[in-house]
């Protein structure tokens, strides 16, 4: 058996984008999205690197 290693694509939060922005943007909820990254809301901001979860 093997383990499968999980891969997340990225994204780099733009000027003037919002956690409310971005999670619209990629159709997640914004918990799941500061849960993933480790993040509080305040941290979501201009050239940050984002984990994006995709089903």
């Amino acid at each position: 058996m093997s383990l499968k290693k999980l891969s997340f694509p990225f994204y780099k939060v733009k000027n003037k984008e919002t956690l409310k922005s971005v999670s619209q943007k990629f159709g997640i909820d914004p918990t799941t999205l500061l849960l993933l990254n480790n993040l509080s809301p305040k941290e979501v901001k201009e050239n940050v690197i984002l984990k994006i979860k995709q089903d």
